[in-house]
């Protein structure tokens, strides 16, 4: 995979996940990106490493995000900087422990996270929150192992065949990056991730069958 040294930052807190969306976010986040119907904000912590945030809409059933993320195979193809995605055990069906990869050129590390997944429902809404399971298998010897790895992804429909993703998180790079240029590229990295994901998730093979959406 080849991309800028610039770049290969921005997946570092890459499939961390979202908050509900709402107008307030005009008065605790700032808008960073907009365009081709993704808007991407930010918002400081006291780490250095921003929260990030970023909604967009598809037309697809909300259950097809609970699909497209099972299909380990395709994450590539939308995550951004993503090598690989291995399940390490399907505790549930609605939990599952999860080391995902992310590719880098030289001289940038390689970087990895492990995390814990649950699906929940509220309503007509599909919820899938990420946590924090670095500690519990050993670090890579090739890659830098990311922490503190928060967030939700939330799918919820909005009009007839159309449903809104949203998408916050945050968390620690590892490493010695600069928070300066993590926060920078990483608005564009979520921006790439969820521009993929209008033309991913409405396949028809992620479709829930004999529901209309």
């Amino acid at each position: 995979m080849q991309c800028s040294t610039s770049k290969t930052v921005t997946y570092l807190i890459l499939l961390i996940c979202a908050i509900f969306y709402s107008p307030t976010y005009a008065e605790t986040w700032d808008l960073k990106k907009q365009k081709h119907n993704v808007s991407v904000y930010s918002q400081k912590t006291a780490s250095g490493y921003d929260q990030v945030l970023a909604t967009t809409q598809v037309r697809a059933h909300p259950l097809a995000l609970i699909a497209l993320f099972d299909d380990i195979e395709a994450c590539p193809e939308w995550i951004h900087n993503c090598i690989k995605v291995e399940i390490l055990e399907k505790v549930s069906a609605t939990e599952s422990l999860v080391n995902t990869f992310f590719g880098a050129p030289w001289p940038v590390k390689d970087r990895d996270m492990v995390t814990y997944s649950t699906i929940s429902y509220i309503e007509d809404s599909v919820i899938i929150e990420l946590s924090d399971k670095s500690s519990l298998i050993p670090a890579h010897p090739k890659f830098v192992r990311m922490k503190n790895m928060q967030g939700t992804w939330k799918a919820t429909p909005i009009s007839k065949g159309v449903t809104e993703i949203s998408y916050q998180g945050g968390g620690d790079p590892g490493g010695k990056l600069p928070s300066f240029l993590a926060n920078r590229e990483l608005v564009d990295s979520l921006y790439n991730t969820l521009l993929n994901l209008q033309n991913i998730m409405p396949l028809d093979k992620y479709q829930p069958k004999n529901i209309q959406p």
